[in-house]
């Protein structure tokens, strides 16, 4: 509790809407709650900010006495190029082709329907990755994307990984 009372109000405040986000996150998933469920996938987000506010808060109290803070510092560093990284997969996936494919996927597929009812919504979670390769012979690639399905009947965590050849369309198979 002492440790916990050296951070900064900002700091505190974000470590407990971190806790609040990822308890509710899995808790909701536990308990059959159908209701913002993206909130496994900000509280991980948050978790990466409470991670620079707190080395940011150690780093304050390094300084007066002179010690060395190149591990905070370097944590920082991770920090922002993971939390960048998510950003980028979380914009420009939507942008793919891979994306719409798997979008139309999901809106189709019977066996997802039978599970969630009716799509109401489809939410990518900034997990996995995707890699593509393009030459005189057309493009190929690989996908690992993560889901948020959401139906009329419930909500499914579903992860889809997919595979391009050069003269084929994505061929997606549902990973849980």
């Amino acid at each position: 509790m002492k440790y916990f009372n050296s951070f900064s109000n900002l700091t505190k405040k974000l470590i407990i809407a971190t806790i609040a986000f990822l308890l509710y996150g899995y808790l909701c998933r536990l308990v059959g709650l159908y209701f913002f469920w993206e909130s496994k996938t900000i509280g991980w987000v948050l978790f990466w900010l409470s991670v620079i506010f707190i080395l940011r808060d150690r780093i304050k109290d390094k300084k007066p006495n002179n010690k060395k803070t190149l591990f905070e510092k370097l944590g920082i560093g991770l920090s922002n190029f993971v939390i960048i990284i998510k950003c980028v997969l979380f914009f420009a996936t939507q942008q793919t082709t891979v994306f719409a494919s798997a979008v139309n996927f999901i809106k189709t597929n019977h066996s997802i329907q039978s599970k969630v009812g009716i799509v109401t919504g489809i939410f990518i979670v900034p997990f996995g990755g995707m890699s593509m390769n393009t030459s005189s012979q057309g493009s190929s690639g690989q996908a690992d994307l993560h889901f948020i399905v959401k139906g009329t009947k419930k909500y499914i965590d579903l992860n889809l990984l997919m595979n391009k050849d050069f003269e084929t369309n994505w061929q997606i198979e549902i990973k849980n």
